[in-house]
This record gives structure tokens, C-alpha cells and sequence, in this order.
């Protein structure tokens, strides 16, 4: 009787594997993951998105005079760099796009989420988001520690001391009010293939981003900083008289900034997991296609707002390792 149970029950096939290892309808999936920043570009704290207002042309890059580019030997127009001049803004591709080339050395981690609708297919989500917020700060004015009567080593009438002898009470800088913001959002669709191996899951899908990078700036009510004699009698047309300002507080002239940068994308991406234990996997991914769109806007109240775009088409990008449970 003992061999007419047992016999039977060894000779059932051994499939309950892949039930184990592979997903199913209603299965939900956290994972980390390890790979290139999705995030636009921050740069310097996303300052590059804040247009000048020393009276400069509006576009990104360091603004480094024609003179001093000529100076140097560099060639704008055979070579537009990143840092940009007058006339020509940075490469936009360099500053805001993040290649995610397969040789590319900055990695960040990220949280997303699956939910299965079918033992095949899955509807994934994930994001992040930074925000930070700069208080702005006062310019407090340095005192010598001489006479006040020496002249020679006072500052002048109407500008504020920023630097003193080793003896004085040392000025303190101003810092400007900032508030930062970065957002990604990825939504897709996935379909999981069976193999003959059940802790092996390779899977193809779609998806689409949205990236979002913003920046406000506000002067504090005192910097110290006054408008230079050369800049404050400046005749563009000479027959019009420029009110006479040397020495005058540049801060009375400023006005709030603003810059922000969207993107939007999508693509292909493929990948493999592989099932360490019931539940527990590690796995790739990469794109082998994917495209996004970048439409950067800067503005200063009462200026007009300067707008540009940029088209990225990459191949094999944003390879990712990944960590997740399934349950």
C-alpha cells in the first residue's frame, strides 16, 4: 500500500519551480536600483538656469568675454564649447542632458515598483524628487582697525568695506536666496518571457519620462555692491545723457530671477532577472532606444524670457543593476 502512494507521488513532473521563481497576476515588485542619474544635469546647484543680470546676453555657460576667448586662441565658431561667450550660449547637450553611455561614471540609486496584471505583463512606476530652499543672507560691512582718519586705508564714501586689515571685524558675504527643485517620473510596460531555466526571467518593454529642473532666485535687500563709475557713465548714444549713478546701490536695480528646464522621453528597454530565492532577484536592464526632448527657459522680471531646446536620441543607454522582492 506504502509503494502505491509513494511511487505515484516521485514520478509527478517537477514544474512547481517556476511557480515559485517566476512572476504571476497580482504580484507586486519593489526594487533598487543601481545606474547612471536620471535627474537633469545640477552642475553648480542648477545656477547655470538663472540669467545674468550684470546687463550680459541670457543663455547658459560662464559668459566669458569675446576678448578674453580671442586672448586665448579659442575659436567660438570651430569650437562652441560649454563654457560659451557673448554671442554663443553653451552646448546645451553638455549642460543639461545626461548621455547615460555605457561608459558613463555617475551613478545614483532609484526605487520603482511593478504590478502585475498577468503572469507576463506589468504596469512599473518610478521617481524621485529633491527640493532645497537657500534663506537669503544680509551683506554686513568689514571695520579697519585703524584711525578713521587714515584715509588711505578707508574705504570709500558710498561702498561698503569687503576687505580689511588682519586686525578689523571681517565683512561678512551676502548669500542669495535660492530655492532648487528636481522631479522624475518614469511610467512603462513590460512583458516577461518564459524559459526553459525558471529563476531566469528576460523581459521586454516601453516607457516614458517626464524630468522637470527648476530654480528661483531672490537678492537680499543688501549686498554692499555698487554700480562701477565706468558702468555708470556709459553714453550708448551720444545724444542722450545717462543719469549719473557712480557709487549708486546696485541692489535698488535687481530684480528676482527665474530658470527651469523640462524634458519629456521615452524609449525601449530590455533586461533579465535572475531569481536568487523565492521572492528575491537581481537583475539588468538597459535602453536599447531612447529619445527626450529638453525645452529650457530662463527669464528676469521685466526682460524677456529666452527659450531653447535640444533633441537626444541615445542607443544603449542608462544600463541599471537591480535589486528586488517580489511578493
Amino acid at each position: 500500500m506504502t509503494l502505491l502512494v509513494v511511487v505515484p507521488a516521485m514520478a509527478q513532473p517537477q514544474e512547481s519551480c517556476e511557480c515559485v521563481f517566476g512572476p504571476k497576476k497580482g504580484q507586486v515588485q519593489f526594487q533598487l536600483t543601481v545606474g547612471p542619474g536620471q535627474f537633469f544635469n545640477d552642475v553648480t546647484g542648477l545656477y547655470y538656469l538663472l540669467p545674468h543680470e550684470d546687463g550680459s546676453s541670457t543663455g547658459v555657460g560662464l559668459n566669458i568675454p569675446t576678448e578674453l576667448i580671442s586672448e586665448l586662441g579659442v575659436n567660438m565658431l570651430q569650437d562652441p564649447s560649454v563654457v560659451g561667450n557673448d554671442y554663443f550660449s553653451g552646448d546645451l547637450q553638455t549642460i543639461l542632458v545626461n548621455n547615460g553611455s555605457l561608459n558613463y561614471q555617475l551613478l545614483n540609486l532609484g526605487i520603482g515598483m511593478k504590478v502585475f496584471v498577468s503572469d507576463h505583463i506589468n504596469i512599473n512606476l518610478s521617481g524621485a524628487y529633491i527640493l532645497n530652499m537657500q534663506p537669503s543672507k544680509n551683506f554686513q560691512e568689514g571695520q579697519w582697525s585703524y584711525a578713521a582718519n587714515d584715509g588711505d586705508l578707508m574705504a570709500g564714501p558710498d561702498q561698503a568695506s569687503a576687505t580689511v586689515d588682519p586686525g578689523g571685524i571681517y565683512a561678512q558675504r551676502a548669500i542669495l536666496g535660492t530655492a532648487t527643485n528636481r522631479l522624475m517620473v518614469q511610467l512603462g510596460s513590460e512583458y516577461y518571457f518564459t524559459t526553459k531555466n525558471p529563476r531566469i526571467s528576460p523581459y521586454i518593454g516601453i516607457f516614458g519620462q517626464f524630468k522637470m529642473a527648476r530654480i528661483e532666485a531672490a537678492w537680499p535687500s543688501y549686498t554692499g555692491q555698487t554700480i562701477p563709475n565706468e558702468l555708470a557713465n556709459i553714453d550708448v548714444h551720444n545724444d542722450i545723457n545717462v543719469p549719473e549713478m557712480e557709487n549708486e546701490e546696485l541692489d535698488l536695480y535687481r530684480t528676482p530671477r527665474y530658470g527651469q528646464v523640462l524634458g519629456f522621453g521615452g524609449g525601449i528597454n530590455i533586461g533579465v532577472e535572475y531569481a536568487l530565492a523565492e521572492g528575491l532577484f537581481v537583475g539588468f536592464d538597459v535602453a536599447p532606444v531612447c529619445y527626450q526632448y529638453s525645452l529650457l527657459h530662463m527669464y528676469a522680471v521685466g526682460q524677456e524670457s529666452y527659450y531653447a531646446s535640444n533633441h537626444n536620441l541615445r542607443a544603449f543607454a542608462f544600463p541599471q543593476l537591480t535589486l528586488g522582492v517580489r511578493f
